[in-house]
């Protein structure tokens, strides 16, 4: 049943016209709004939007989502952008990632204890440029009620600012800056902190840009210095783990590699019970 819901969900997507934006799985009908919080245009709601492939899904998401409540969002969004799904698919389908998806966040919405990430919801867009997603989320909700925080590493940031997608990236950036901001963590092999806030200085948009760290709840984080960045303060933390693999360093391809080698002792170690259940259930990333 839950198969030829989603089914649907992806036809209406790429139907005729397409749907450029809507949710499959929310915490509450009133989403993003709450009772205590409904729709407002003096403080507008301030959802924090992961978009990634979900391919699948791992604790790095889910603890990247984690360190970005932090900063004072009060919904939480996961996002699979449709055409970047079909360009050049590998691993799991549509259908497969919104399933992991969305036991990832029915996981969160049952067991968390911070209000935002209790406040889930999973969607689609058939857009692939941030700037170009953002404005049909906004456009689903009563004008000036929400407010984008989007989620991501260094190196979807890097990607963010590349002036190749732009004409001029100031310029073409400016709309998008209006009601949106950004999230960033670091991530191995992309360049040290330091590195991060050289380049969100030099973007022309560090006031619109916070950084914060991930960590890792499962082990005893070292906590260190306090950074600012634009008009937000997160605390820095660095942790090893048992299995030798930091939060930080996993990722959809370790993952994969992992189901592939029969490793499943690292799969546990990077995936949500729910979506190793998953990933046995549809035979994913075996071969």
């Amino acid at each position: 049943m839950r198969k030829s819901f989603l089914q649907l969900n992806l036809a209406r997507a790429k139907g005729s016209p397409p749907k450029p934006f809507q949710t499959t799985l929310t915490a509450t009908s009133s989403w993003p709004f709450t009772v205590d919080r409904p729709a407002s245009t003096t403080r507008p709601t301030r959802i924090a939007v992961l978009d990634s492939s979900f391919n699948p899904p791992t604790k790095a998401h889910y603890h990247l989502l984690k360190a970005a409540v932090k900063v004072g969002c009060d919904a939480v969004l996961l996002l699979l952008a449709t055409n970047n799904v079909d360009k050049g698919q590998t691993g799991a389908g549509a259908i497969e990632r919104l399933e992991m998806m969305e036991a990832m966040a029915m996981d969160s919405i049952r067991n968390e204890h911070d209000p935002a990430l209790r406040h889930m919801a999973v969607g689609l867009t058939i857009h692939a440029r941030f700037m170009d997603k953002a404005q049909p989320i906004l456009n689903h909700y009563p004008a000036d009620t929400v407010q984008l925080s989007w989620v991501m590493g260094h190196d979807t940031m890097i990607r963010l600012f590349d002036p190749k997608y732009y004409k001029d990236v100031h310029a073409d950036m400016a709309p998008f800056f209006e009601q949106c901001d950004v999230i960033c963590s670091s991530r191995p092999g992309y360049g040290s902190r330091d590195e991060m806030m050289r380049f969100v200085e030099q973007s022309g948009h560090a006031k619109k840009v916070t950084l914060v760290d991930i960590e890792d709840d499962e082990n005893t984080a070292e906590t260190g210095a306090l950074v600012t960045v634009g008009t937000e303060t997160t605390a820095t933390a660095t942790v090893a783990d048992k299995f030798g693999i930091e939060i930080k360093e996993m990722s959809s391809t370790v993952v994969r590699n992992a189901v592939k080698d029969k490793n499943w002792n690292l799969v546990d170690r990077c995936v949500l019970p729910s979506v190793r259940q998953l990933i046995e259930e549809n035979g994913l990333y075996s071969s």
